[in-house]
């Protein structure tokens, strides 16, 4: 009587019905590892064409304090005076306290860039990363005196609170769910929190958020009013302005509703 069960021995020929099911078996299983490592890849989010640059960088222009530490420099684009650059410290610090005692004044920062699209950053190096210059010229030092401020009005805005070093390029991806507890403590750090908008055409737009006052948000309003919705999809609603080229929302912390 012939034998029916196959029996696979390693120094034997491998039985025939063995190598039927791994002849489909085997390339079945590459097709289905592949198809799920690109449905997971297409599940995530998108790590963002943010930034950092990491050679060293030096920029001269006026410091400001308010709201946020920042550095405005002679614009290279027509029709505007100047630039801005917000600054930051190492890790999730702002750059408060190292301009304090600068304000205003016309100075040499030293550190590395992170930019996506409109929005820009300078992580201050080590040391003396902050100093008086004076190696402008008076025409640029007098298109430096004042930010040029145009009152835009009440808008409602939907989109996601942000860091904007991580959202730069510190972090892939620096958005989302995967990203609010990074996020949070980078803004109590006092990175300056801003909320990004998207359009239909996929345009980022990006405000940076203040009190109603125009001042930094700090205290209770920043950790009972706006750290709650970090990285949340919400809906919001301020008063805007445009001071140089960066957009300034007063929000009204109470009307911050997730959507």
């Amino acid at each position: 009587m012939p034998e029916t069960n196959e029996f696979y021995v390693g120094y034997l020929k491998s039985p025939r019905t063995l190598t039927v099911f791994l002849g489909w078996a085997i390339p079945s299983l590459i097709v289905a590892a592949l198809a799920i490592g690109w449905l997971v890849s297409r599940s995530q989010n998108d790590p963002g064409d943010g930034v950092w640059h990491h050679e060293a960088n030096t920029l001269v222009g006026r410091v400001g304090a308010t709201p946020y530490p920042l550095i405005r420099v002679p614009s290279k684009s027509p029709g505007h005076a100047a630039e801005t650059v917000l600054l930051v410290s190492e890790g999730k610090h702002g750059g408060g306290e190292r301009v304090a005692a600068l304000d205003g004044r016309i100075v040499r920062v030293r550190g590395t860039i992170l930019e996506r699209d409109s929005c820009r950053l300078l992580e201050l190096a080590h040391g003396d990363a902050v100093k008086p210059d004076d190696s402008l010229t008076a025409a640029d030092t007098g298109r430096l005196a004042a930010p040029i401020i145009v009152a835009l009005g009440e808008v409602t805005l939907r989109g996601e609170i942000i860091d904007p070093k991580c959202y730069s390029g510190a972090m892939k991806p620096g958005e989302g769910k995967t990203h609010k507890e990074c996020a949070t403590l980078c803004i109590s750090g006092g990175i300056p929190p801003m909320f990004v908008t998207i359009d239909a055409a996929g345009r980022r737009s990006y405000y940076l958020l203040t009190d109603p006052d125009g001042r930094a948000l700090t205290g209770g309003a920043l950790h009972d009013g706006l750290l709650p919705f970090v990285a949340d999809v919400v809906e919001i609603r301020g008063t805007l302005e445009r001071r140089d080229d960066l957009q300034v929302l007063r929000v009204d912390l109470k009307s911050i509703r997730r959507l």
